[in-house]
């Protein structure tokens, strides 16, 4: 078999080391290149000599480059998570804009009005203190409204990145394939693949992703779930849209092939999936708990007021407008029924920072079941209509407006918007009802030391009680406690009737609740000290008792009073007070925030280490070609010696035969 002849061999020697220095010249020019890796040339030996044809193609462990790309999805998911969380926490944390410092302002001017309860000018600037409360709590919803805003922008700017990314990496593929795919000759097909490779990284920045390559140099793109985004004929369309039902709650869908689906937020992963994660289980959740809050508070001065008497003598009224809602439908729902609803007054500490699902399993019956986020929290309540209204968690759901069908869905969230819908409905500072309503005396002419006083005074409710409107006290209340041979306190009404007997042994207390019957006018009373045979006590409304400040102390007693629910246990310690209950709002946040950090540091130590495995194979090392430059100059300079050699001996040969 015939040899190669020398110059043949010295020229395929220069043509390969030439190729050589051009792959490692092309190395270190893009060192710094974003996802370029390293590239490599590599010849064999021809049989007959020389070198046969060479082929370039890139250092990669597509192992170590799968595991920076999981890595890449959950850092970003993670910071995603934290740039979010962290801006809630930073305005919940602001003294300037805390709920805790307004509620300290008001409770002082509250207290303010009970050394002169008359005084018009305390009462205005109480009366203030609740307009710039309500002001408060609109300016931290109101941030909640933009963040909420913000997300959906943020969210529709990623998925818009994401396919500009997917059509990329489907054009390249297809360049890869016309190039040659895994049997490429030159370095064209792996600077190809970096390309590719950097888009695909990009998008794991957006989206939780999987690849896998085929054998004609492509790659498919595939989402954590399993959802097909580059395939080899074929690409996904990722789009955002309104929520069912709530429109405000942004999801992603996949078409692919002209068949579309919403991908949930914990199969999207990455940016996408944490901007979605903190909107549903921190945004969400938190703003509720502000709504929840709102409603507690606003109910709790409510009620107080109305347990009073203001400046006019008349019984007080409502310092704050409960606010009303309406159900959210379902796409899916076959009837046109609607729920709305509204907050029972008097029962604002029973309501819960849940959203609740109606689902009806006849056009009559329904199950109720309490969401946190998109978890269901405990189990399901039945109700069923007649009648239109149906009452839970310190609700009033309205179901007049159907008719229903089997199967509808329809959504309640009740707090949502409670802390934006807040208002001060009282306008005139004299309507504050600092004075109590009934008021009780003992006779001068009492033998015994006895003094009465009252012990609470919980409902004034023209409809429940023995007050009347717009101020007054019925004539068939508790007038008049004499007290008996016995010493037992016998009652009577306004028109002398004995309506019931407290025995001694009561010693006094609760006179009402104690009594034989049991009576419920609305107050009670208690009688302390040695009474005698014949003692009187007297009952009635407060008529021109203006500078009384009974329910002014109540009223700065609010302040320590367990107002707001924190479980859905009927008992036990499941109140709280109103500032702990804000302090459970910012701790809350607090906290998701600091497990973002620590789960956004992890992940970030876990790129590094992937990174650094990855680059220890791929990337460029200076020292190195550095190295191989001088050692493919060195071989050059060799090959062309054998060339200058074959020519040498060529003119030799010439020569003798001259």
């Amino acid at each position: 078999m015939a040899m190669n002849d020398l110059l043949t061999i010295g020229s395929s020697g220069i043509a390969a080391h030439q190729r050589l220095l051009m792959t490692t010249g092309n190395n270190i020019a893009n060192v710094n290149t974003p996802g370029y890796s390293l590239q490599r040339t590599f010849y064999t030996a021809d049989v007959l000599g020389g070198l046969r044809e060479g082929y370039t193609e890139r250092v990669l462990n597509g192992f170590a480059q799968a595991q920076m790309f999981r890595d890449t999805s959950t850092l970003a998911n993670r910071n995603a998570y934290l740039e979010s969380v962290s801006y809630i926490d930073t305005i919940l944390s602001d003294d300037a804009l805390a709920l805790s410092s307004k509620f300290d302002d008001t409770f002082t001017q509250l207290h303010a009005t009970t050394d002169n309860p008359t005084a018009l000018s305390t009462r205005e600037l109480a009366l203030s203190q609740f307009n710039a409360l309500t002001e408060r709590y609109r300016t931290l919803n109101e941030q909640y409204q933009i963040q909420e805003k913000n997300l959906s922008q943020d969210i529709t700017e990623k998925v818009n990145e994401a396919n500009a990314l997917i059509t990329n990496i489907a054009e390249i593929n297809k360049e890869i394939i016309s190039a040659g795919g895994l049997n490429p000759l030159d370095g064209k097909v792996a600077t190809l693949a970096d390309k590719r490779d950097q888009a695909i990284k990009e998008l794991a920045e957006l989206v939780d992703i999987n690849t896998i390559a085929q054998d004609d140099g492509s790659t498919l793109v595939f989402m954590r779930s399993g959802q097909a985004l580059v395939l080899q004929d074929d690409k996904a369309i990722l789009a955002v849209a309104d929520g069912d039902p709530d429109t405000t709650q942004k999801e992603m869908t996949l078409s692919l092939s002209g068949s579309a689906r919403i991908i949930g937020r914990e199969d999207i992963g990455s940016t996408v999936g944490g901007l979605m994660e903190y909107r549903k289980t921190t945004l969400d959740t938190s703003r509720n708990q502000l709504g929840q809050l709102s409603i507690a508070m606003s109910d709790a001065f409510n009620s107080q007021n109305h347990l009073g008497m203001d400046l006019n003598g008349d019984l007080g009224g409502d310092i704050f407008t409960l606010p009303t809602f309406s159900g959210k439908e379902f796409s899916t729902n076959t009837a046109a029924g609607a729920i709305s609803g509204s907050f029972i007054p008097g029962s604002g500490s029973e309501v819960t920072p849940y959203d609740y699902r109606v689902t009806f399993t006849s056009a009559t019956t329904f199950e109720i079941q309490r969401y946190e986020g998109d978890q269901p929290i405990e189990a399901a309540v039945s109700g069923s209509i007649p009648p239109s209204n149906f009452q839970l968690d310190g609700l009033d759901l309205d179901f007049s407006a159907g008719p229903f069908a089997a199967g509808d869905r329809h959504l309640i969230q009740p707090t949502r918007d409670a802390a934006a819908a807040m208002a001060v409905s009282m306008s005139q500072p004299e309507r504050l009802a600092l004075a109590s309503p009934i008021r009780v005396e003992s006779e001068l002419n009492n033998r015994g030391n006895a003094a009465i006083s009252i012990d609470s005074i919980y409902d004034t409710d023209p409809a429940t009680s023995d007050f009347t409107l717009p101020g007054g006290y019925d004539v068939n209340g508790p007038a008049e406690v004499r007290v008996n041979a016995a010493g037992d306190f016998e009652i009577y009404d306004g028109s002398g009737t004995l309506m019931a007997t407290a025995p001694a042994s009561s010693g006094g207390q609760q006179l009402f609740a104690n009594a034989v019957p049991a009576l419920s006018p609305g107050y009670d009373i208690n009688i302390d000290g040695d009474v005698q045979e014949g003692d009187v006590f007297t009952m009635g409304y407060n008529t021109e008792g203006f500078n009384d400040n009974y329910n002014a102390l109540r009223f700065v007693d609010l302040q320590q009073q367990d107002l707001v629910r924190k479980s859905l246990a009927t008992g036990g310690d499941n109140k709280m007070t109103m500032n702990d209950a804000y302090a459970s709002v910012v701790s809350f946040i607090g906290g998701k925030t600091s497990e973002a950090r620590v789960a956004t540091a992890a992940a970030s130590s876990l790129l590094e280490q992937s990174t650094l495995r990855h680059n220890s194979i791929s990337g460029v090392n200076l020292d190195e070609e550095a190295s191989n430059l001088i050692r493919f100059q060195q071989a050059y300079a060799a090959s062309a010696q054998v060339i200058s050699a074959a020519q040498e001996t060529f003119q030799t040969l010439l020569s003798s035969v001259r």
